[in-house]
């Protein structure tokens, strides 16, 4: 997998423009973006998928819709937000559903500070918000359809 030039990456995502987010990793099929906000770098994550390199939590539905993603993140103590503004000390995951089917296509998380993504087999990048990865072209990730957050500072 070879890792996708500025110019590339603005092709596939048209929202991206120089300024609004940032190249943070090599490409890599190793793991996904569930994995990436999960911070595992060796497993690609997936409802029903199993092997060595692959991974779902045993206790999470094991199917492949927005009702399961939500399930894995509120295990780990997110709640659901209407508000998609990143927030200092809260932590949040925004999950996205394709136009088409209106089925999981991509998990973006926030740091408090900026959003972070897993560009599928692609890079990692930090974008300023979430709509730069929304659209109905090819490898845009349709809508952010929930958000959850969890407090992070006292």
């Amino acid at each position: 997998m070879r890792s996708l030039l500025p110019i590339e990456l603005e092709k596939f995502f048209p929202k991206l423009r120089s300024g609004n987010y940032e190249i943070c990793s090599k490409a890599t099929g190793r793991y996904n973006c569930v994995a990436f906000v999960n911070g595992d770098e060796r497993h690609w994550w997936e409802p029903g998928t199993y092997g060595s390199r692959f991974y779902w939590p045993p206790n999470i539905s094991q199917r492949d819709n927005l009702e399961a993603w939500v399930e894995l993140f509120e295990k780990q103590g997110y709640e659901l937000t209407n508000n998609h503004d990143i927030e200092s000390g809260v932590e949040k995951v925004a999950l996205y559903v394709s136009f088409k089917d209106m089925l999981p296509s991509h998990v973006a998380r926030s740091d408090g500070r900026i959003w972070k993504s897993k560009l599928g087999k692609g890079q990692d990048i930090e974008h300023v918000s979430l709509d730069v990865l929304e659209g109905e072209q090819q490898h845009e990730y349709g809508i952010v359809e929930r958000v959850l957050k969890k407090v992070t500072r006292d």
